[in-house]
């Protein structure tokens, strides 16, 4: 899980201070949804390799839940790819890189199994967001301008 969570924190501490602090452009977004592409894809592989070793002996609810998660992660991360070339506005909303790495932070753990799936941690989920999203925010907001924001 490791292999997965510490590239996906440091790709969004350099990304968003970095090229988003101001919001996020269509290059970046289509980078950002290529991650969530990869994420789900790896969270595929992790299942797939438990279902062949014989750990998931059953298609269970659990595995169901996970699978429909890996599953609306890739088709985020196409959905955003799709909406930069298109150069839709929509994307500078959902295209960010807080909104991926909030997505693939919480839900990595779940599907690795360090943390159960169940209803109070998918409200949790939804309810912390806002505030993630906006402590983010403010803290893009009163840290100093790095030196790809200035002008000569």
């Amino acid at each position: 899980m490791w292999w997965i969570i510490v590239p996906i924190w440091i790709n969004w501490l350099f990304t968003e201070f970095f090229q988003e602090k101001h919001g996020t452009s269509f290059g970046n977004a289509i980078s950002n949804g290529a991650i969530a592409i990869f994420a789900s894809i790896d969270w595929t592989r992790y299942m797939y390799r438990l279902y062949t070793e014989g750990i998931i002996r059953s298609f269970t609810f659990g595995i169901f839940l996970k699978v429909i998660v890996s599953l609306g992660v890739f088709v985020y991360g196409f959905y955003v790819i799709i909406l930069s070339i298109k150069t839709h506005k929509l994307v500078y909303l959902i295209g960010r890189i807080r909104w991926v790495t909030y997505l693939l932070v919480m839900f990595t753990p779940i599907v690795y199994n360090v943390i159960k799936m169940d209803f109070y941690t998918l409200l949790a989920i939804i309810v912390f967001f806002p505030l993630y999203y906006w402590i983010i925010e403010i803290f893009d907001r009163i840290t100093p301008e790095p030196k790809t924001y200035r002008h000569s």
